[in-house]
Parts: C-alpha cells; sequence; structure tokens
C-alpha cells in the first residue's frame, strides 16, 4: 500500500470524524470497531484483490475489558496494520499506519501487543457482503460523535 493511499484513507476517516470542533482523540473513542470496518470495505473498494481481517485487542493498554480494532491488510506478501482510530490512545500521531512491512500474522499481534498492550487475535475478515452495513456503521459513528 502507498503511503499516498493511506493518506487519502486518514483524510477521509477525518472528514467522517470532524463534524462537532472537538480533538480527534475525542472523536475517535468508541468508534474503533464501526470505523475498522468501515475503512476495511473503503480498501477493499479500491484493492478488491486484498485480504483485510479486523484485528481485535482487549485488555488494551492494559485496562481490564478495553476493548480495540484495528485493520491488519496483506499487500503482496507483507502485513500493514492500521488504527482508523488511533488518537484516542496516540493523540499527536499523524498517521493511521501503525507498521507497514511485517513479515506475518503472528509478528503483527506481537507487534500490536507491544503497542497497545493487551491480548490480540483476529476477529473477522473483510468482505464485499459487509459493504451494505456501510451506512449502518456510519450512523452509529454519527450518533457516538453526537453524544459527546
Amino acid at each position: 500500500m502507498s503511503e499516498k493511499s493511506i493518506k487519502q484513507i486518514q483524510n477521509r476517516i477525518i472528514k467522517l470524524l470532524k463534524q462537532k470542533n472537538k480533538p480527534l482523540y475525542l472523536l475517535a473513542k468508541n468508534n474503533c470497531s464501526e470505523l475498522s470496518r468501515l475503512v476495511g470495505c473503503w480498501i477493499l473498494e479500491k484493492n478488491p484483490n486484498l485480504k483485510i481481517s479486523v484485528v481485535k485487542g482487549e485488555n488494551v493498554m492494559n485496562i481490564k475489558n478495553k476493548c480495540h480494532d484495528v485493520l491488519l491488510i496483506e499487500y503482496n506478501n507483507q502485513i500493514y496494520l492500521i488504527d482508523p482510530t488511533i488518537w484516542q490512545f496516540f493523540k499527536n500521531k499523524r498517521n493511521i499506519l501503525i507498521k507497514k512491512e511485517i513479515k506475518n500474522i503472528r509478528t503483527a499481534l506481537i507487534t500490536l501487543q507491544d503497542i497497545y498492550r493487551g491480548n490480540w487475535k483476529i476477529s473477522e475478515k473483510i468482505r464485499k457482503k459487509k459493504w451494505e452495513q456501510k451506512n449502518e456503521w456510519k450512523k452509529v459513528i454519527k450518533q457516538n460523535i453526537k453524544e459527546l
């Protein structure tokens, strides 16, 4: 995946979140599940041959029962990790790309554990059939932002 395509996705995320004049770290909270799936669909629309999975972390940042979702993207025999709501944990991050060119899934999960703590596992694959849920995810995100 190119830096340019990741930046375009990031800009779409920011545009969706910036419905209220609040910092990104607040707007990103409680939206990781829907945003991860929505972003996975956006990526698949442009690159239908990619393999994209949602990876779920539990007890993230050593907070009991705190869960978080990120994307694992398999591209050219390399793995890319993307966190569409990275700002809720790292306020000053400038890029949703966590790490690129990881050699295998096991190493990717260890990378997530090193960065976010907690326990990580693949929870689902993003497939074309999920696209029909995009509007519902957007509604949930907008509602979460409205409640801030």
